[in-house]
């Protein structure tokens, strides 16, 4: 059986990225593209969650990798392109809502603020990218329990009145992965 780590380094352009982390701050491969590769072994999309100044490490990476990088100050995050490799870094964050639907205030928090502020358990995983950590899974809400039992639930009960498009995500998810919506 391949361990979590080695799918990890089979994603495309992973075989560049993970050395280009070294030494920066910690980064862990978040929301879908953990579900994603937990349910299928593979993933489109690559979503790292920073728990550090991910604009700045987004700079590094680029540099280390000859790519671009554009950056987005409103909510501390950047998308680095070096050949082939595309991926959005975000700093790890906890968000306010002034009024239900308005966009977020955020601010830097650990991970696990960060996956308590998403929308689903099975969106709210980490898996490590550096050092020792690679492949570690970090769920505190039981996302991964909640893959296999093949249900989707909210991490909070004013989650669609914070953001009422999770409730459209959540009837996608229903019917692409043939799940459930658990209450």
């Amino acid at each position: 059986m391949t361990s979590t780590a080695d799918r990890i380094r089979a994603l495309p352009g992973m075989e560049r990225l993970l050395p280009a982390l070294d030494g920066l701050p910690p980064a862990f491969l978040v929301g879908g593209a953990v579900r994603d590769l937990l349910l299928a072994g593979q993933t489109v999309d690559l979503d790292v969650a920073i728990e550090g100044d991910a604009r700045a490490t987004a700079r590094e990476i680029a540099e280390r990798l000859g790519g671009e990088v554009v950056e987005h100050e409103r909510f501390g995050t950047a998308t680095v392109k070096a050949g082939d490799l595309d991926v959005d870094l975000a700093t790890t964050r906890r968000e306010r809502y002034a009024e239900p639907g308005a966009l977020p205030e955020v601010e830097p928090a650990g991970l696990s603020e960060d996956l308590g502020r998403r929308d689903f358990t099975i969106n709210a995983m980490a898996l490590g990218l550096s050092g020792d950590s690679l492949g570690v899974l970090e769920d505190p809400h039981e996302g991964r329990e909640d893959l296999e039992r093949g249900v989707i639930r909210v991490l909070h009960g004013r989650s669609f009145i914070d953001d009422p498009t999770r409730l459209l995500r959540a009837l996608r998810y229903e019917a692409r992965f043939d799940f459930l919506i658990y209450e």
